[in-house]
């Protein structure tokens, strides 16, 4: 073909995409899904709620409303050896500041230590045994 001459006009049928599918379009008021599809949409649904629970967590641990476990056990851990070193130092203070009778103190301490390790016993529990 020279350039003088035209191509010949291509012939479609319809609209021009394609022809009718099986199975496409709306579905009759009486269709059923067959189960493997009813199966499908299930574990598309579980999938879906998973990923939407996983993108809320990252973003309340980005956001600082959620934190790490092993940074709250850590805090915690410092906080307490701080509170239980301070309590120790309680019945040598009182004894000093207020003329306590040395047993009196050592009573004190005692009941310092024991309330200290109830409060571990707590923590314990608490952080199934990380503090």
């Amino acid at each position: 073909m020279g350039m003088s001459q035209t191509t010949p006009a291509r012939t479609s049928k319809g609209n021009g995409h394609g022809g009718a599918r099986s199975g496409a379009g709306r579905k009759p008021k009486e269709y059923v899904k067959p189960p493997v599809l009813e199966d499908f949409d299930e574990a598309r649904a579980r999938n879906e709620r998973a990923k939407a629970d996983l993108n809320e967590l990252e973003f309340k641990i980005k956001s600082g409303e959620y934190v790490s476990r092993a940074a709250v056990v850590q805090a915690t851990a410092t906080a307490y050896s701080t509170i239980a070193q301070t309590l120790r130092s309680l019945p040598d203070h009182l004894e000093r500041r207020l003329a306590l009778a040395p047993d009196i103190a050592e009573e004190i301490g005692r009941q310092v230590d024991e309330s200290l390790a109830e409060l571990a016993d707590v923590f314990e529990r608490m952080g199934g045994g990380n503090v």
